[in-house]
């Protein structure tokens, strides 16, 4: 039985490290965050950040919360596959994306790629915002 839960143990441990590498990277200039494994892109998606008049915020941050079925305390709308950034009012979901900057500040992405970079970040994972 110690020996199974050892297993068990070392296992976990292995996932956890392993995913400890895990960033995301995001270009407010090419719309596009990358999901990246140390220097190996994992995932590319498609984004639309903010539109004029609006800000989407540069530099680091860290995966604050997530949430699979957010609903904007703002705008009142739902925000799929929500990670906060750095407990700020702001983050990464599932949205429209009409080909160019058109959110509020957030950083939106295709139902199906918000789906995957959600399930392969944790809490702590760091994401970089560049400027445009």
């Amino acid at each position: 039985m110690k020996k199974l839960l050892l297993t068990a143990f070392v296992m976990i441990g292995f996932l956890v490290s392993a995913r400890a590498n895990i960033r995301v990277v995001v270009s407010i200039r090419n719309q596009t965050a990358w999901l990246v494994d140390y220097d190996r892109i994992l995932m590319t998606s498609p984004v639309s950040t903010a539109k004029r008049g609006m800000h989407t915020p540069t530099g680091h941050f860290k995966v604050s919360e997530k949430d699979v079925w957010h609903m904007s305390t703002i705008y009142h709308v739902p925000m799929p596959y929500y990670m906060r950034l750095s407990g700020e009012p702001f983050g990464m979901h599932a949205g429209y994306l009409p080909g160019y900057p058109a959110s509020h500040g957030c950083i939106r992405m295709p139902r199906n790629k918000a789906a995957m970079f959600f399930k392969s970040v944790n809490i702590g994972t760091s994401v970089r915002i560049l400027p445009n």
